[in-house]
């Protein structure tokens, strides 16, 4: 049987192995900024060279200078070849392995899938449109009541399932869809010889993956029927621990700074009415490394915005661990006693919530707090024992400047001299002194200037990098930059490949980042170029200006080029005796043209 490695399972592999949880299973990863340093098993080396880039989903060695995606550093690490690379990945995520089936029988799995979401998209328009009739005029009340407009509902796509057994299995019969296929997804259930609707007089939550595909549903009751909330059963197309509600939406914010994390569908949709477009909640568990690894991969900070009674407490210290090993940024907002997000808009408003958000802590500041209540600061005893706690949860903190804010904080708060704690963190820290890895903080020119010729440095070639980089991250600034420079060609080979690449990815309508990227290219000296492209961060403080000063750079670039042209050929044609006046006359109107527009240019970077 032929082995077959579709595009797509490809790309489906790579999205289910995040970079970090698969290289920290070899290596020890140590947080730094915005992304992790190790030390590179591809070289002998003493100081950490080897960056990952959760972000960007792609690794980088400033020392050897190897880099790639995930793909990559399992074909190196293990020395095997791409096949075998995507096949262990897939294992490891339990996915079937591509020699399983042959083209047809992917195709027949591909075929049954689409026909899944049909039947999810298709439940989702009948549960919407019973909302709004007359089945489902109390649900409606419901929802107005707590405080939803219109518009909201419909964004989110919000349904009523009315009462009975068979309304949602009877209407998709209708429609042509098979039983079978009704039952694997989740929609309707086979027990005991009865096949009957998993949903009866629940408010619908249509779930939608980061891709925009409907995959499954959320029922909650609107009385003190248990269970409060149901969820679809997995399906072929639904795993929940690789979704989060509301992330379909909070992705298109831009800039996306950072995500709000809540507990519940309610929770997200108050805070779209709000204005909050990037809120997001797990489907009824706590937060899975592949949900942080998702937030992770669309924004660097994270604001843990969980209910204020101890059930939420307890649930933010567990999302603190997840989303750190992650590699976010992760702050908590403390909300009153009882009291979650969607209670605090409704009552306070929007300034309140505002004020709760900007006063988020650290979540070196929650664990303090929370670990503070679990002592009686007054007993002597008592105290030390908190402040040999709190110095274990310091001895986490890298940063040294900011681990000082909190030794004199807790010095305060114990009456213990700063002196000691900074002692017994040192005494914490050297028992796993073995296995520590020492960080090295390599700066941004070190970086930049590795294996970048002189041609590379100049403004052009810079404009150049510094584009690909934002267009290969950003659907909207792919399309726009090469709307504005479609008369361009990119003057570095690479360059132009990896935009022609950004071109195929948008017209295969597949979602657009740098890691899709690397799965067109398998060349290694090609992967080396994009790796060093890739790695550089660009630095502005106004995005749309900088967008608009590379193109105008570029263009600039082109002007100048062509003015060039235009006068070596008049001066080929004046070293003549014989050469065409009017030929030379409209070559000299063009330059004088093209210089004149230089001149714009040249005038408007300086304003």
């Amino acid at each position: 049987m032929a082995r077959f490695l579709p595009e797509d399972f490809i790309e489906e592999v790579r999205m289910q192995n995040d970079i970090v949880d698969v290289i920290s299973e070899y290596l020890v990863l140590k947080p730094s900024g915005k992304g992790f340093f190790a030390l590179c098993p591809f070289h002998s080396e003493k100081t950490a060279s080897f960056h990952v880039y959760p972000e960007k989903q792609i690794y980088h060695c400033f020392g050897c200078g190897v880099g790639g995606n995930v793909f990559s550093f399992i074909m190196a690490i293990e020395n095997i070849g791409f096949v075998d690379a995507v096949k262990m990945l897939a294992e490891r995520v339990g996915m079937h392995l591509p020699e399983t089936y042959d083209s047809d029988q992917y195709e027949a799995i591909k075929s049954r899938n689409e026909v899944i979401y049909a039947i999810n998209t298709q439940a989702a328009r009948y549960y919407h449109n019973m909302l709004i009739s007359k089945k489902g005029e109390w649900a409606l009340k419901y929802l107005l009541d707590r405080g939803l407009d219109m518009r909201t509902i419909r964004i989110f796509g919000l349904g009523f399932a009315p009462d009975g057994w068979n309304n949602i299995r009877d209407y998709l019969l209708e429609k042509g869809f098979e039983e079978k296929l009704l039952i694997e997804s989740g929609i309707i259930v086979a027990r005991k010889g009865s096949v009957y609707d998993r949903f009866r007089n629940r408010i619908m939550f249509p779930i939608i993956n980061q891709s925009g595909y409907v995959v499954g549903f959320g029922g909650r009751v609107m009385d003190d029927s248990v269970p409060k909330y149901l969820n679809t059963s997995e399906s072929p197309v639904f795993n929940k621990s690789n979704v989060l509600f509301g992330l379909n939406l909070a992705k298109k914010e831009r800039p996306l700074t950072h995500i709000i994390i809540v507990e519940g569908y309610m929770d997200v949709i108050t805070l779209y009415r709000y204005g909050y477009h990037n809120a997001v909640a797990s489907l009824g568990t706590a937060l899975t490394p592949e949900q942080a690894g998702l937030i992770r991969r669309y924004a660097g900070e994270a604001i843990i915005a969980y209910d204020g009674d101890t059930a939420g407490q307890q649930a933010a210290l567990r999302a603190i661990g997840v989303l750190t090993k992650a590699g976010c940024d992760v702050k908590v907002a403390k909300f009153p006693k009882g009291s979650d997000p969607d209670d605090i808009l409704r009552e306070y408003g929007k300034s309140y919530f505002d004020k709760l958000l900007k006063e988020a802590v650290s979540s070196i500041d929650f664990k303090l707090d929370i670990l503070q209540r679990d002592y009686d600061l007054t007993d002597e005893e008592e105290r030390v024992k908190y402040a040999i706690e709190a110095a274990r949860i310091l001895s986490e903190v890298e940063n040294i400047l900011e681990r000082d804010v909190h030794i004199r904080r807790l010095e305060d708060i114990t009456g213990f001299r700063a002196e000691l704690i900074y002692r017994q963190i040192d005494i914490i820290k050297s028992k796993n002194r073995d296995i520590s890895v020492k960080r090295t903080n390599l700066g941004n020119n070190r970086h930049t200037s590795l294996n970048i010729s002189n041609k590379s440095k100049s403004s052009h070639i810079i404009a150049e990098r510094g584009l690909i980089n934002l267009m290969a991250q950003n659907e909207k600034i792919a399309r726009e930059v090469m709307e504005r420079l479609k008369d361009y060609s990119f003057q570095l080979d690479i360059h132009q490949e990896i935009v022609s690449i950004i071109d195929r990815i948008l017209q295969d309508n597949k979602e657009l980042n740098i890691a899709q990227v690397f799965n067109y290219v398998h060349d290694a000296e090609k992967i080396q170029q994009m790796i060093e492209i890739f790695s550089v961060q660009n630095e502005y403080d106004n995005m749309g200006k900088y967008i608009d000063d590379c193109i105008k750079t570029l263009k600039e670039y082109k002007l100048k080029e062509d003015w060039k042209n235009i006068q070596a050929k008049l001066a080929d044609m004046e070293k003549s005796t014989t050469y065409d006046i009017e030929e030379h006359r409209q070559l000299l109107e063009k330059a004088q043209e093209l210089n004149r527009q230089i001149l714009v240019l040249e005038r408007e970077r300086r304003e």
